[in-house]
């Protein structure tokens, strides 16, 4: 993007049609906050989901090879998922809502400052939902293991 001079109004025309904008444009300033942000929301919904997976996966490989053990408190080692799993559900479904009006307000600055192109932030949204379902589906599924632990043990 072309950096305009200090005689050249922001959002003027340059010759080759590229759209100018001044950097100090508070609109500018608050979408490349918005982009960073936006970055940020997917940087850490993938790091949150890599953690959950190798956590979840280790104590379920833990659970399943001493299943034939009769320790009784084993079956409580599933609390660790099933509470991670809620919680990322949650908070996947309130990053969804939230990466909707984020998509919101990127529109509404591009289409102020004329820019033609935008992060996709909804590739985030559909990330985020679909996350937070695996992660209510594995979570119940898990919930279910435990209750049939806990009515297997008092028999």
């Amino acid at each position: 993007m072309n950096m305009p001079d200090k005689g050249v109004p922001s959002n003027s025309q340059a010759d080759d049609g590229d759209t100018l904008i001044d950097p100090d444009n508070f609109l500018w300033k608050q979408y490349t906050v918005y982009v960073d942000l936006f970055k940020f929301y997917v940087d850490i919904a993938w790091k949150s989901t890599t953690w959950y997976y190798a956590i979840t996966g280790a104590i379920l490989a833990f659970y399943f090879n001493n299943a034939d053990t009769a320790n009784p408190f084993l079956q409580y080692a599933l609390l660790l998922p099933i509470v991670l799993s809620l919680g990322l559900c949650v908070m996947y479904s309130l990053g969804a809502y939230q990466a909707k009006d984020l998509e919101k307000r990127m529109d509404c600055i591009c289409g102020k400052l004329g820019i033609t192109g935008r992060p996709h932030v909804n590739i985030l949204r559909f990330f985020l939902v679909g996350g937070g379902i695996l992660c209510f589906v594995v979570g119940s599924t898990i919930l279910l293991m435990f209750v049939r632990g806990l009515f297997l043990q008092e028999s």
